[in-house]
Order: C-alpha cells, then sequence, then structure tokens
C-alpha cells in the first residue's frame, strides 16, 4: 500500500495538497493510519482527555461554582469535557457507588404524588402479568433501578425551565440548559462526597433511618443553597440578593422537581417492566 491512498479527498473529491482536505478538513489517509501503533496512539490520547480533561472539569465545578458555566458560555470550551460529556461521566459514576438518590422503588412511589392512581395501575399490571405482590415488586424495583441511571436526565430541562422562570424569559434557554446541567453534575459529586459519608456518620453515631435521611437531606440541601447562590452571581452577574433570593426558590423547588422526576419514572418503570 502506498503512503497516498487517493490523490483526491474521499470525502468532497477536492484534490489533496496537504495532510488534511483544505475545503472540507478530512484527513489524508496513510499506512500509519492502519497500523496497531496508530491505535494504541488513540486510544492513549482518549484515555489521556478523558482523565485530565474531566478531572479538571470536575474540580472547577466543585470548588468553582458557576466559573465552568460562565466560561463555556462564554467560548471557552477546549480545557474541559462539554457539560452533557460531564454529566454523564458522573452519572456512571454515581451509577457505580450504589448510591440510591434518585432510585425509587415501589414503596417509595406508593407514598408520592397522585397513590391511588398508582396503585389502581399497580393492580392492573399485576393482574395482566399474574404474579403476586412480592415478585411484582421486585420486578418494579429492578426496573426503576434500571430507569434511574437514564430518566435522571429529564431534570436538567425540569431546573432550566424554573430558571427561565426566574429570570422571565429574557435569556437563552440554551444558557439554562448549560447551567442546569452542571447544576445537576455538582448534585451528584454533592451527595457522593458530603452525602454518602455524612449518611455513614451518622449511621455510626447510632442515628436512626428516618432521622438519619432528613439529617443527610437537609446538609445537601443547604450546601446546594450556598452553592446555587455563588453559581448565580457567577453566571448571570446577579447581585447578592437576588442571588439569594433565586437560589432559595431553587431551594424550594427541589422537592417537587425531584418528585416530578419520580412521577415520570413510575409510568416508564410500569410500561418498561418485562
Amino acid at each position: 500500500m502506498s503512503d497516498v491512498v487517493d490523490s483526491l479527498c474521499i470525502s468532497c473529491g477536492e484534490p489533496l495538497r496537504l495532510t488534511y482536505c483544505e475545503r472540507c478538513g478530512e484527513k489524508r489517509v496513510s499506512t500509519h493510519d492502519y497500523s496497531i501503533v496508530h491505535f494504541a496512539e488513540h486510544i492513549v490520547e482518549t484515555l489521556w482527555h478523558f482523565d485530565i480533561r474531566s478531572l479538571k472539569a470536575v474540580w472547577l465545578l466543585v470548588a468553582k461554582p458557576g466559573l465552568l458555566t460562565r466560561d463555556y458560555l462564554a467560548g471557552r470550551r477546549k480545557a474541559f469535557v462539554g457539560p452533557i460529556q460531564l454529566f454523564v461521566i458522573l452519572n456512571v459514576v454515581f451509577a457505580l457507588t450504589g448510591a440510591n438518590t434518585f432510585k425509587t422503588p415501589l414503596v417509595v412511589q406508593q407514598q408520592s404524588w397522585f397513590p391511588e392512581l398508582k396503585s389502581r395501575m399497580v393492580a392492573t399490571a399485576k393482574a395482566h402479568k399474574q404474579i403476586d405482590d412480592q415478585e411484582f415488586e421486585r420486578e418494579f424495583d429492578r426496573t426503576a433501578t434500571t430507569q434511574a441511571k437514564t430518566w435522571i436526565f429529564t431534570m436538567i430541562p425540569a431546573w432550566a425551565l424554573v430558571l427561565a422562570v426566574l429570570y422571565g424569559f429574557r435569556r437563552y434557554f440554551f444558557e439554562h440548559l448549560v447551567f442546569a446541567t452542571h447544576y445537576m453534575a455538582f448534585v451528584l459529586v454533592w451527595i457522593l462526597i458530603i452525602g454518602i459519608p455524612a449518611n455513614y456518620l451518622f449511621y455510626l453515631m447510632g442515628v436512626n433511618g428516618g432521622s438519619r435521611d432528613q439529617l443527610v437531606s437537609l446538609i445537601l440541601l443547604l450546601g446546594l443553597l450556598v452553592y446555587v447562590g455563588i453559581a448565580l452571581t457567577r453566571v448571570y452577574g446577579d447581585r447578592w440578593y437576588w442571588a439569594s433570593a433565586r437560589s432559595l426558590v431553587m431551594f424550594v423547588a427541589f422537592l417537587p422537581v425531584l418528585r416530578a422526576y419520580r412521577f415520570l419514572l413510575f409510568f416508564v418503570t410500569l410500561k418498561t417492566m418485562h
């Protein structure tokens, strides 16, 4: 095989005089591109960018609230992974740790919004599948755990809508989506670095399950309240009092947004159960 596979660009047909096509940017294929060495180089480059750029983004996300969002919206994007990629990475890490904040078993669903409607739908599903209560609950919980990893994304547009309402739809919705994606990424990190250790500490102190969950939730929400206030000043240029007020609204909205996510998850789970 010659070093130059073709004198014309394989994509657009432009004559190739350089390594990359001057019209469309397609790379000239060489024998090196078919080598195992090149394949190994590609793997190393991918892992390097994944490690360095992701770790830098997580550090900035936690240490300087809102700065990652502000830089992304300003066009400074090369140094860090994008907001969606960062969220996906953290969501995978979150799932691998076994954290159960967003997993919603049947017993929790039946205590949330519209319990009577859910009970009727569950009874219909049981009759259709012809299985007993325990088997149905096990299958529901297993499916809900799987679906929760994907449908957590639905909270991103929900938070973006909350921000759009808070700012009177004066900005591009895209800006709110980026802020909401970074916010949800931080929520996952915050639960991992504060929520899980705090829960274990209270367990060692002998605090019972219900009280322990309430204490951990309070700590997490207070941290989010402060974080969002700082982030809003950086991203939207709010004065401290406006940022504090809007942060408080998001603090109050956290539970309704979470319950709306769980409500959606209930229907998705029923629909996708085997």
